[in-house]
């Protein structure tokens, strides 16, 4: 198990990964006028609109038995938990 990503909220997908890549030199894996997903170094960031998903870390759980039925449009499958202080988690499972 490892960290997949971090996922924040913000206001304007182009305008985020334009600073991100600009500020951190991100590699841009995908974007959409909805969201997007960059990597800086190691770490993978999700920029999401709001109401779209909310602010969260992922692990990815690839490799151990999945729980959920519930599927993102990459074909990982998700489950949303929050933690004892109501941060939200989320176990993903990568298509193997």
């Amino acid at each position: 198990m490892k960290l997949d990503h971090i996922a924040i909220v913000v206001k304007d997908i182009s305008s985020s990964v334009n600073w991100y890549c600009e500020n951190f030199n991100a590699k841009i894996n995908y974007k959409d006028d909805t969201w997007a997903n960059v990597s800086v170094g190691d770490t993978t960031i999700a920029f999401v609109l709001e109401g779209m998903h909310p602010p969260h870390f992922a692990f990815d759980m690839t490799g151990t038995t999945c729980t959920s039925e519930k599927t993102h449009r990459d074909g990982s499958r998700y489950e949303y938990i929050k933690d004892p202080d109501g941060n939200v988690v989320e176990k993903i499972w990568w298509p193997e």
